[in-house]
């Protein structure tokens, strides 16, 4: 009796931890709204549960806010098995506003305490060894470029793609700059796969954007979208 006592609490904890991997599938396909009701369902029955949190930290829009949802989970939850993904998006967050002695250290720590994961490949590059907030807007607007260049005022781009291997997208980004374009790759995790975005042109406002959409999306038989961008 005591034994099938003990077996009852055991299959009782492993069905009521929370499964979010329908959630990220939603957000890989796209459809953020799905996403958010399963999250709301998810929060109202598990409200303290590791997973879920990661689930929240990804669907909030806020950045900063995004990053101290994601800290809390690999500070106080590092035995959680989306520990290491909120570790990578952290650095990611901190190399993409070119603070690279924190993303340093934090790439150092997923290397230290998550040597499997496959997190670290995505993450694994060669830092500045000073940190680069932003950029002069002589130093990024180069002259009769198609797409005008000034990083620290523009805050939209046009996702050309997003690929799995990363020597497609490297290609798509030679085709951008070869024609003149500015064109970037950073690695994004959706659902549980790290992809690489290629990006191309920064505009200050989406009427600017979309005017160049069109025109990319044609000319490189394209289906890009408008994003913002850190600045």
């Amino acid at each position: 009796m005591r034994l099938l006592i003990i077996l009852l609490l055991i299959t009782n904890t492993i069905f009521s931890q929370a499964n979010i991997v329908p959630a990220l599938k939603d957000i890989e396909r796209g459809d953020l709204i799905a996403a958010r009701i399963k999250l709301g369902t998810l929060l109202g029955k598990y409200p303290n549960d590791t997973s879920v949190k990661f689930l929240d930290a990804v669907l909030t829009e806020d950045g900063v806010e995004a990053m101290n949802k994601y800290t809390q989970i690999f500070t106080q939850h590092p035995e959680n098995q989306y520990a290491d993904a909120a570790l990578y998006r952290t650095f990611s967050y901190y190399y993409s506003l070119g603070i690279y002695k924190k993303a340093d250290g934090l790439l150092s720590k997923l290397k230290n305490e998550y040597p499997n994961s496959p997190y670290i490949k995505a993450a694994d590059r060669t830092l500045p060894s000073e940190d680069i907030y932003y950029k002069s807007k002589e130093e990024y607007e180069p002259v009769s470029k198609p797409i005008r260049e000034v990083v620290a005022e523009k805050r939209y781009s046009i996702q050309a793609g997003a690929f799995l291997n990363k020597t497609n997208a490297e290609n798509l980004k030679k085709k951008f700059e070869k024609d003149g374009y500015y064109s970037s790759i950073f690695p994004k995790e959706v659902g549980g796969s790290l992809l690489n975005v290629v990006i191309v042109g920064k505009f200050g406002n989406k009427d600017e954007a979309q005017k160049q959409l069109g025109v990319i999306n044609k000319k490189y038989k394209l289906n890009g979208r408008i994003i913002t961008v850190n600045q």
